[in-house]
């Protein structure tokens, strides 16, 4: 099957020029031989308000709305003067410069990432492809998540050398044990544990079925003194006022139940406090 080459671009929004921070919130993409023009934006906010905490949402959609109008825009032009399927050919120089000039570097909080080429049977299709790998991040699974989490944590406590006292260990009994990647050991029996837990998902389910295994996990050590007292769980939290956020402090309160403390993800100075407590 013939193969189209593609021109994409990655859509970044970045409100604040001074840290340069920026997140993909949409790809737009073009294959003149198939006479093909499309886009995908990021329709909710919730990620862009979690990673830029000081900004106010409606800074975003307000953006991307106007943005909205310049690619509907851009689209008219190129089906109209490039990609018009009643010509015998389509004008690929013509779509080209078009494009070029729609994904030009620009002093905005929307702006793109540079031109990119890849080839592709279906141009529309890996448009979406596109969009959930980059703006839907599809490769970042929860475990990929808590390994990040778990790296922050471990890059903080070696800053204390607290690193090096806590190891990643087995507690449990013989029928019953679960794996921990930060344990303080004395006299061979755990005596703190710090367990990150990656609970900022979109769907409420998927808060409370991983929550929830974790809940099921710390209550079943308690029901055989297998836990120590200390122990925490730095978490990540969705959005609030949203439907996984009730679930989210759904578990926090049943760990909290459980005798664990829970506390923010980034909060390092209540995360140090725990890890060198005696």
């Amino acid at each position: 099957m013939k193969k189209f080459a593609c021109q994409y671009a990655l859509l970044r929004f970045r409100p604040f020029v001074e840290t340069g921070e920026f997140a993909n919130v949409g790809v737009v993409l073009l294959a003149p031989d198939a006479r093909f023009f499309g886009f995908k934006l990021l329709k909710r906010y919730g990620r862009i308000t979690q990673f830029f905490h000081q900004l106010d949402g409606k800074v975003y959609l307000h953006g991307r709305d106007l943005f909205k109008e310049e690619l509907n825009r851009v689209a008219g032009e190129l089906r109209r003067l490039a990609l018009d399927g009643r010509k015998t050919q389509p004008d690929v120089t013509l779509a080209l410069n078009l494009f070029t000039e729609l994904v030009r570097p620009r002093e905005a909080m929307l702006q793109f990432a540079g031109q990119r080429v890849i080839l592709a049977e279906n141009p529309r299709a890996k448009l979406g492809e596109l969009y959930d790998y980059y703006v839907e991040r599809n490769f970042v699974t929860r475990e990929y998540q808590e390994r990040l989490l778990e790296n922050t944590v471990r890059r903080l406590l070696h800053r204390t050398n607290g690193g090096m006292r806590f190891l990643r260990e087995r507690v449990g009994t013989e029928d019953f044990g679960v794996n921990f990647p930060f344990v303080l050991l004395a006299d061979g029996k755990p005596q703190r544990i710090i367990k990150p837990l990656h609970l900022a998902q979109d769907d409420p389910t998927r808060v409370l079925n991983h929550g929830g295994q974790w809940v099921d996990k710390v209550r079943r050590l308690r029901k055989r003194g297998a836990l120590p007292e200390a122990v925490l769980f730095p978490v990540t939290a969705p959005p609030p006022e949203t439907s996984p956020y009730a679930a989210f402090r759904e578990i926090c309160d049943d760990l909290q139940a459980e005798r664990v403390v829970v506390v923010a993800a980034n909060d390092e100075p209540r995360i140090l406090e725990f890890a060198q407590a005696s």
